[in-house]
């Protein structure tokens, strides 16, 4: 499934995907592992498969707005 319909069926919630398909070194679509909204509560459940790319998103704005971010 694409990754960004995935996002939109799941919004607001923290993803993790299996990647089936990259263009250019970014994920376009995988397999749906596991949703959840608590992000701790996901990074517990994510399987360790060394022969697999996992990918963890979240699925929602990056910020709420007022809110600022430093790197």
């Amino acid at each position: 499934m694409k990754i960004k319909d995935l996002k939109k069926k799941y919004k607001d919630e923290w993803l993790a995907i299996e990647v089936t398909e990259e263009v250019e070194g970014e994920p376009v679509k995988g397999k749906l592992l596991l949703h959840e909204k608590d992000h701790d509560k996901l990074w517990k459940k994510v399987p360790q498969k060394k022969d697999k790319k996992i990918y963890v998103t979240y699925a929602g704005p990056a910020l709420e707005e007022g809110y600022a971010a430093a790197f």
